[in-house]
């Protein structure tokens, strides 16, 4: 007796019939074979009877990641005990979006800016160099 082997089974298995919902036309060869079968399923699902899809929802965005230094995450503990009071409910990202909302175009922009890009290059590791 011969000793299946494991690519024998899948051979088997893909090749065996699987029950249709539907009857088969007589006499249609493009149903008897397995591409026909496939472009008739494909055949109703053109693009002008797909549904469009829902859009998301009107007051949601989308989720970005910063790469904060301490010194940032420090000003924004700063910001939320000092709103605290203030408000029922804090978190990072509504400090910075309040933050952001709050920002105005100048001179004292421009100052931060140069301030944040100062850091980031201070804090940059060169890179090593294998010997």
């Amino acid at each position: 007796m011969a000793k299946s082997t494991k690519t024998q089974d899948l051979l088997n298995i893909l090749s065996q019939k699987t029950p249709s919902a539907e009857p088969a036309a007589v006499g249609d060869a493009r149903e008897s074979s397995p591409r026909g079968a496939a472009a008739r399923k494909r055949a109703p699902a053109a693009s002008a009877t797909r549904a469009p899809k829902p859009k998301a929802a009107a007051g949601r965005g989308k989720g970005v990641q910063f790469w904060l230094q301490p010194v940032d995450e420090k000003l924004i503990r700063e910001l939320a005990a000092w709103l605290a009071p203030h408000r029922k409910r804090i978190n990072d990202t509504l400090i910075v979006r309040a933050v952001l909302r709050a920002a105005k175009t100048g001179p004292q922009l421009l100052a931060a800016y140069d301030e944040a890009l100062a850091d980031v290059v201070r804090n940059r590791k060169p890179p090593s160099r294998a010997q």
